[in-house]
């Protein structure tokens, strides 16, 4: 487990969402105050500053960074600089809105880093998302980058402020949270709203199960809380059918989500997709059903396919 690993125990839906705004609140806080926290600090050997990528998807869902003819560009903290330019550039790009089909707040944001540079490496500490509008999408922190034998600043901590820490500490929970109890229900059709990270799409809530399955009660121990997942049905592309995603990890097929989208969620009573219709329905009547169709998925049985249909 990470050492700025903050899970020790479980949390609910709303306590999660929380935490996404205080990183929110604390990113912006830290990408203002860091160049004169820092320097307090007396190590000359450290320098920070703000790299800014422009990113967007193209039609197939594909992330393409630095799309534009702007280039790589570096800023020493967010405002007055970097906020003129980001609100300056996005008002020129949406002006090109007749160039697409879909809304170009959908398809295009922006992506700033915060580096860090420690004697002759440079690492990421973290990132935030910003949408054209300039709403904040995401903090993804880094902590990974300041662990582990490949690390040569053991004492590392001192160049780092305590915001800097907070997101580090929290960036595990954001991005895989593990011990979120979430209040859906088996055969629940929820609404993702993925933009612009990817397309808006339906899964099925399928049922709440464990990371370690034979040992639930082990990572009580180990961790502090006991590990959850949360499958759900959805239609993958690349797989030409139903299947599985978990709303506290990974995601689907090339959606990049930066964090675990917990707060883009909405229960709903229907969709367009008479497959994942009918799944909704033979879940309510039998929630069980879903350790079968797994079953079968993963041992590769042409009838898991068809499960639903």
């Amino acid at each position: 487990m990470s050492i700025f690993s903050s899970m020790t125990q479980n949390i609910s839906l709303e306590e999660y969402l929380t935490l996404l705004e205080q990183m929110k609140q604390i990113a912006l806080l830290d990408m203002d105050s860091f160049p004169e926290k820092e320097n307090r600090s007396g190590v000359e050997c450290a320098f920070s500053f703000l790299g800014v990528r422009f990113r967007y998807r193209d039609d197939e869902d594909c992330l393409y960074a630095d799309c534009s003819s702007m280039g790589y560009q570096a800023f020493t903290r967010l405002h007055p600089h970097l906020w003129k330019y980001l609100k300056e550039e996005s008002e020129r790009f949406l002006e090109d809105q007749d160039l697409f089909e879909e809304s170009m707040e959908d398809k295009f944001y922006w992506e700033v880093t915060k580096y860090i540079q420690l004697d002759d490496c440079i690492y990421e500490q973290y990132a935030v998302t910003f949408s054209l509008k300039l709403e904040m999408l995401s903090v993804q922190g880094y902590p990974y980058h300041f662990e582990g034998k490949m690390f040569r600043h053991p004492d590392y901590l001192k160049y780092f402020t305590e915001e800097q820490k907070f997101i580090l500490k929290h960036a595990q929970l954001v991005e895989e949270p593990m011990n979120v109890v979430l209040p859906y229900h088996p055969g629940d059709i929820l609404y993702i709203d993925a933009n612009p990270f990817g397309r808006p799409f339906y899964v099925v809530y399928c049922r709440e199960t464990m990371s370690d399955r034979d040992h639930f009660e082990w990572t009580k121990t180990e961790y502090g809380f006991y590990k959850r997942e949360h499958p759900c049905l959805y239609e993958s592309e690349d797989h030409k059918g139903l299947d599985l995603t978990n709303l506290a990890g990974w995601f689907t097929d090339y959606i990049p989500f930066p964090y675990a989208p917990l707060d883009r969620i909405k229960v709903v009573d229907i969709c367009d997709d008479p497959y994942l219709l009918n799944a909704s329905k033979k879940l309510k009547e039998n929630p069980d059903m879903f350790w079968k169709w797994r079953d079968w998925k993963e041992e590769g049985k042409p009838a898991g396919e068809k499960f639903f249909l």
